[in-house]
C-alpha cells in the first residue's frame, strides 16, 4: 500500500514513518512498477504499533531499535528495568520542581530579584589549609582575622592552592549579634608550623547547597532565604555551618560593585521516618 494508505492505518503522519525508515526502524520495499515509490504492507502495522508503544514508554527511537530486534524475553525485562529506574528518577526531580515552584512563586512575587540566586547541590573536596578561630564581637571584626591570616602567609611564605578558596565559616548554630564564632580559612600547599592562632590542618569533603551571587553583603537576608528554600524543596537538611567563599572579594576589589561571594550551607539527605 501507499505510505498515505498506511499513515491512515497506523494512525502515524506521513512525515514519522519516513523518520523511522530513516533511522532503520523500518524497513520498507520499493516498487518496481510505480516510480520506486514505498511500498508498506500490511505486517509493517505491527512493527509501527510496537515503535509507538514503546515510545510511549519513553524510550528513544536508538533504545527502541535495539529493543525490537531482541528475541530473548529476559534481554527485554533488563530494558524495562532500566527504564522504570530512569522514570522514577525523573519523576522524582520534576516533584522536587514543583515542589520549589510553590515554595517560591510567592517570593518571587514580592521581589524578583530572588531568581537571582541559582542554587546547586556540590562538594567540597577534602583539602589542606591554614585555618584561624576565634570569637569576635562582631562582624566587621572579621576583617581583622584576614589580616592576621595574610601576615602568617607572609611569615611563613605560604603557597597557595589554585584556587585558594579563601572562606569564612560561622559555627554559632544560630545568629549571634556578639560573641560570634568564626573561622577563616585559605587552601594551601605544602606543609607548616602551627602558631598559637593560625593552624594547618586537613579538612574533610562537604556536602553544601551553593548559591554565588554579585555585588555587596546587604542582599545576604536575600540569599539565605534563596538558599533555605532549595534546601526545604529537594528534601535535604542544614547539617553544618554557613560557609561565604570569596571569588572577589574586599582584598582584590575596594568595590563592592566587582565582589563575587558563594554562600553555602552544609546540607545532607533527610532521613526518611
Amino acid at each position: 500500500m501507499k505510505i498515505s494508505h498506511f499513515s491512515k492505518l497506523s494512525n502515524t503522519s506521513v512525515r514519522m514513518l519516513r523518520h523511522y525508515e530513516k533511522v532503520g526502524l523500518l524497513e520498507v520495499s520499493r516498487s518496481t512498477e510505480n516510480n520506486n515509490y514505498r511500498d508498506y504492507s500490511a505486517k509493517e502495522l505491527q512493527r509501527v504499533a510496537q515503535i509507538k508503544t514503546l515510545q510511549e514508554m519513553g524510550f528513544s527511537l536508538a533504545i527502541i531499535k535495539e529493543i525490537i530486534n531482541k528475541k530473548n524475553p529476559l534481554e527485554l525485562d533488563t530494558y524495562f528495568s532500566l527504564q522504570k529506574d530512569f522514570l522514577e528518577e525523573q519523576l522524582k526531580k520534576i516533584e522536587q520542581q514543583h515542589t520549589l515552584l510553590q515554595t517560591v512563586s510567592a517570593v518571587i512575587v514580592e521581589d524578583q530579584r530572588y531568581l537571582d540566586y541559582h542554587v546547586l547541590l556540590k562538594e567540597l573536596p577534602e583539602r589542606n589549609v591554614m585555618s584561624l578561630r576565634k570569637i569576635v564581637t562582631n562582624y566587621e571584626q572579621e576583617h581583622n582575622l584576614w589580616n592576621e591570616l595574610y601576615a602568617e602567609y607572609l611569615a611563613q611564605q605560604i603557597v597557595f592552592s589554585n584556587p585558594p578558596l579563601g572562606m569564612s565559616i560561622y559555627h554559632d548554630e544560630a545568629y549571634e549579634d556578639q560573641k560570634i564564632d568564626i573561622e577563616i580559612q585559605s587552601s594551601v600547599v605544602g606543609n607548616y608550623r602551627d602558631t598559637e592562632t593560625v593552624t594547618f590542618k586537613t579538612v574533610p569533603n562537604m556536602t553544601i547547597a551553593s548559591t554565588t551571587f554579585h555585588g555587596d553583603f546587604n542582599q545576604m537576608p536575600l540569599v539565605m532565604e534563596a538558599l533555605g528554600q532549595w534546601i526545604e524543596a529537594n528534601n535535604l537538611v542544614i547539617s553544618g555551618p554557613m560557609i561565604n567563599i570569596f571569588h572577589v572579594s574586599y582584598a582584590q576589589d575596594k568595590n563592592p560593585d566587582n565582589w563575587i561571594t558563594e554562600s553555602c550551607l552544609v546540607v545532607s539527605q533527610k532521613e526518611e521516618l
